[in-house]
């Protein structure tokens, strides 16, 4: 190559694309792609770095084949074995590596042998004392039979690991530490997986460890179709569930392992089953404890509604209220009266009985007429009056310890009230933001101007809830929306926390103190609009059941949707969980306390193998992790 630069193949390149060139400690990978999907246009990519642990190499060497990470050359070179060594000896020197004495040698590796002959050729060994972390190596030149001198440069055989310890998993197969690269097929929980790693290690090492990590993961492996020769190994592993099969070859210094594992279709079959039947109980007990709770709440609702309707008939006096067309009784609450649609909505503690009774005797007084309803009793009366071809009805109803009215008709319509409103809408239209109207939620408002909201609750059935989480979108400025639930929230009792509030051009950050503990508002523009994320916590009602986290932690409440007890593994601590525990029969399952950050969780079903997931989590939070039917994935819910 042109001025001086030699290209090379890495041992083992899986993934890895481009060509590899070296110059000195220079090493390059040019890399060439079509541009923009034009097959006459090409991009060229050069990616340059230095090399930390070098090796010489004859100019006239080919078929190189170079890994600088060990290091690892393999070669050809015209020059004879005596002339070839004084070149790799005289480099190696330079670049910090010595020669090893036998003395050494003996010390530090008690199995080594320095002497042993080379057919058609020779062998020495160095050492790099400035780089400790370096292993040994391993150079052997022989004479080929067309003249030719081989360069084979390894890490030395006896300073490889002899024992190879778990590096996590691949698609639920191991994988050992000292991995090169590796890749697979397929998931922990597919019918068929496949891996392929490449492990600097010798293949008793090797072989070894899968021995004993499929042991430990449920499967026997089948001597009787085992294979040991000198450059590879071949085993057949069965469990409960399939069989795997294994093959170790050797290439360059690697030993290459290719797994392929399947799963019997009795098994896959069985498992399908078993899901189906878990799903299904764990659904239908959650159906019959969510229709126990409707009735239960429904039998409050009645008990409320048959006390208010049990209250004797009040004497209610009207509200002065200018411009409303028709009585509003003393007491109303939440009134909206809506003048381009003609309809009036409020809310009072007074019974069905009392406000019809104050309609029908408010109206009777000012001229209207009555006609009859059949609907009257105590907790629903349906009014209809007419008085000059104007006409209104009232629909009255009891919810709960409060009655709700709504009045409809032509007689809302009021003049006076209309202009009002047309003034209102005319300023708004003027205006650069809309005014934004709350929508009256007694806990949680929202404009009434919004494209979506959603209210969602987290506790334990039964129980009051941990958490409350409302999530909307205004078409609105970041400004106004800030604006709106400062006011809104403030009238609700809540302290805003001034010292963390973060405002920015595009989101803001408030932290609020409420009545039933701490609070957090999130607003950011996003696609026109201005997006709310409201978070408010109940620390009381956690404590009460015993999920509230130590401050700073994270506290995981861990349960197992499945018919058979698993065993979970986070941050090295095993925890067994039983079948249905954390479901609605048997809410209280196992907890355990975590730092804030990333974790995984590891799950041993009873029915063999291991299967891995991760949790994000953050300081002050409650998580339940509950197993899934399985036994092989975790459905993650936040409680607090």
């Amino acid at each position: 190559m042109a001025d001086g630069w030699q290209p090379y193949v890495q041992p083992y390149q899986q993934g890895v694309s481009g060509q590899f060139f070296k110059k000195g400690r220079q090493a390059l990978i040019v890399s060439v792609t079509m541009a923009g999907g034009k097959a006459d246009r090409s991009i060229v990519s050069y990616s340059a770095s230095r090399i930390d642990t070098n090796v010489p190499i004859p100019t006239d060497a080919t078929e190189i084949v170079y890994d600088s990470a060990r290091p690892y050359l393999n070669c050809m070179t015209a020059g004879t074995v005596d002339v070839t060594l004084g070149f790799l000896r005289t480099g190696l020197i330079e670049d910090g590596w010595q020669p090893l004495q036998a003395s050494e040698a003996g010390l530090r590796w008690p199995d080594a042998k320095l002497d042993e002959p080379v057919a058609r050729g020779t062998r020495a060994f160095f050492i790099h004392p400035g780089k400790r972390y370096l292993k040994p190596i391993q150079l052997t030149l022989t004479t080929a039979g067309d003249g030719k001198t081989a360069i084979d440069m390894r890490s030395a055989p006896f300073a490889l690991p002899q024992v190879l310890e778990p590096d996590g998993d691949l698609a639920g197969l191991p994988r050992p530490n000292h991995t090169r690269g590796s890749s697979s097929l397929g998931s922990s929980d597919s019918a068929q997986r496949e891996i392929k790693a490449a492990v600097v290690a010798d293949l008793p090492a090797v072989t070894k460890f899968y021995r004993s990590e499929m042991d430990k993961r449920g499967w026997r492996e089948e001597t009787k179709d085992t294979v040991i020769a000198a450059d590879e190994v071949k085993m057949r592993f069965t469990s409960s569930d399939g069989e795997a099969r294994m093959h170790i070859g050797r290439h360059h210094d690697l030993a290459i392992v290719q797994m392929v594992a399947k799963e019997s279709e009795a098994s896959l079959a069985a498992k399908a089953r078993a899901k189906k039947e878990a799903s299904n109980r764990f659904m239908q007990d959650a159906l019959s404890e969510a229709q126990s709770l409707i009735a239960a709440d429904d039998k409050r609702r009645r008990a409320d509604m048959a006390e208010a309707a049990a209250k004797p008939v009040e004497k209610l006096a009207a509200r002065t209220t200018q411009g409303m067309p028709i009585p509003v009784p003393d007491g109303a609450s939440e009134v909206n009266h809506d003048a381009s649609s003609g309809q009036l909505d409020f809310s009072s503690t007074a019974s069905v009985k009392s406000l019809a009774s104050f309609y029908r005797e408010a109206l009777k007084a000012q001229g209207w007429s009555e006609r009859p309803s059949v609907i009257n009793n105590p907790t629903m009366s349906v009014l209809n009056f007419s008085k000059a071809k104007k006409d209104v009805a009232f629909t009255i109803m009891q919810m709960g310890p409060k009655a709700t009215v709504r009045a409809s008709g032509s007689a809302l319509k009021s003049a006076t009230v209309q202009a009002k409103a047309a003034d209102t809408t005319v300023a708004v239209a003027k205006a650069s933001e809309p005014v934004l109207e709350s929508d009256d939620d007694p806990a949680y408002p929202t404009p009434k101007q919004r494209t979506l909201r959603t209210l969602g609750t987290s506790g334990l059935p039964g129980g009051a809830p941990f958490r409350h989480e409302l999530t909307a979108s205004i078409p609105a400025g970041l400004d106004n929306v800030l604006g709106f639930y400062r006011s809104e929230l403030g009238k609700r009792g809540w302290q805003e926390q001034a010292g963390e509030a973060g405002i920015k051009a595009e989101s803001a950050t408030l932290a609020f103190k409420t009545p039933d503990g701490p609070a957090v508002l999130k607003l950011e523009r996003r696609n026109g609009e201005t997006t709310v994320n409201l978070v408010a916590r109940h620390p009381d009602a956690a404590t009460k059941a015993g999920i509230l986290p130590a401050k700073g932690k994270v506290r995981l409440l861990l349960g197992n949707m499945g018919d058979a007890e698993v065993a979970v593994t986070i941050n090295g601590k095993t925890i067994k969980v039983g079948a249905g525990v954390g479901g609605p029969k048997n809410p209280s399952g196992p907890t355990m306390e975590v730092a804030p950050g990333v974790h995984r969780i590891t799950l041993k079903p009873a029915s063999g193998g291991t299967h891995d997931a991760k949790i994000t989590v953050a300081a002050n939070d409650s998580w339940g992790v509950m197993v899934g039917p399985d036994g092989r994935d975790i459905l993650p819910i936040q409680l607090y």
